[in-house]
């Protein structure tokens, strides 16, 4: 990380060729706490004005990790017209509430992440290409418990959030007082072998049930019900099975979601099939009834703030 002496680093543009042909992708950076924190960020084909934004949060990286995009995240942005865009924690590594684990520095001082993604949010708004109304957060395992910290600290800014195999670290749910309840997506693995289902004791403190984490969130939202259903089944080899665990009565409707991976390990579904990698292999099955951006998508642009 190199110092700055302004607010963002001049924006780059990167042109990338792709099976739908050429797009445009911008990596660029806030300063905050006195260095530049990198970000790439893809806009939308023919769209122009404050656009949707969705904020991607990575799992845990290792040092050497080069940031990139998700391609289907890229594809729905440019199918639905919003913004995607791509922080990189410091180290590969997110700081969250309640985490027991050493924290990610800057100096001397922890890295503020929070602090920086407001910053980033701030900054597009500013410029004309976020909605303010309408900022989306989805992060997998490290980066869903980044995801919960947003919906706690950042819940005037967050229309919704999604997150990703991996419930919350029970310290993170002690610290959680959001100003507002924020419509939550999440899925998880019933056989995940990294962020188990059931909860477990972590380094970085007690990762809770993904039931306790859904519980913590119905009771925010003041839901009173619940529904079950087991989604369609796509392909004969695929051994997981997908439910949705949909939360009634709530202050909002429509607001509590789980995506139940029965059988389905620390992986996020998708429609596309490929040759596993053997470090694929570890991670538990990968189920393939859903793509999970587009259904988060279609779960998240019914919400906006007030």
């Amino acid at each position: 990380m190199r110092e700055m002496s302004i607010l963002r680093a001049a924006v780059v543009l990167v042109f990338l060729l792709s099976a739908s042909g050429l797009r445009a992708e911008q990596s660029g950076s806030v300063e905050h706490q006195g260095v530049a924190r990198p970000y790439l960020m893809h806009l939308p084909q023919g769209k122009s004005g404050a656009l949707p934004l969705v904020v991607y949060l990575h799992g845990l990286r290792s040092d050497d990790w080069h940031n990139h995009s998700w391609p289907e995240l890229d594809a729905t942005a440019d199918r639905e017209g919003f913004v995607a865009t791509y922080p990189e924690a410091i180290k590969g590594r997110w700081n969250f509430s309640g985490q027991r684990d050493e924290k990610m520095k800057i100096g001397d001082e922890p890295a503020d992440d929070i602090g920086f993604l407001a910053k980033l949010i701030d900054d597009l708004v500013s410029r004309g290409v976020a909605d303010p109304k309408r900022v989306y957060a989805i992060g997998e395992s490290r980066g869903s418990l980044m995801s919960f910290e947003l919906m706690c600290r950042l819940a005037d800014r967050i229309a919704a959030a999604g997150a990703l195999i991996s419930g919350m670290i029970a310290g993170q749910r002690d610290a959680c007082a959001p100003s507002r309840a924020v419509p939550v997506f999440a899925l998880a693995g019933t056989a995940d072998p990294v962020q188990f289902y059931d909860g477990w004791l972590l380094p970085s403190g007690r990762l809770l049930s993904v039931p306790e984490t859904m519980e913590f969130w119905r009771v925010r939202h003041g839901c009173t019900g619940q529904t079950l259903t087991e989604l369609p089944h796509r392909l004969g080899d695929d051994t997981t099975r997908l439910t949705l665990i949909q939360w009634t009565g709530c202050t909002t409707e429509n607001a509590v979601r789980l995506y139940r991976v029965d059988g389905g390990g620390h992986r996020v579904p998708s429609l596309r099939t490929a040759p596993e990698q053997e470090w694929e292999k570890k991670f538990g099955r990968q189920n393939h009834d859903i793509e999970t951006i587009d259904t988060f998508w279609d779960f998240a642009k019914s919400f906006a703030i007030e």
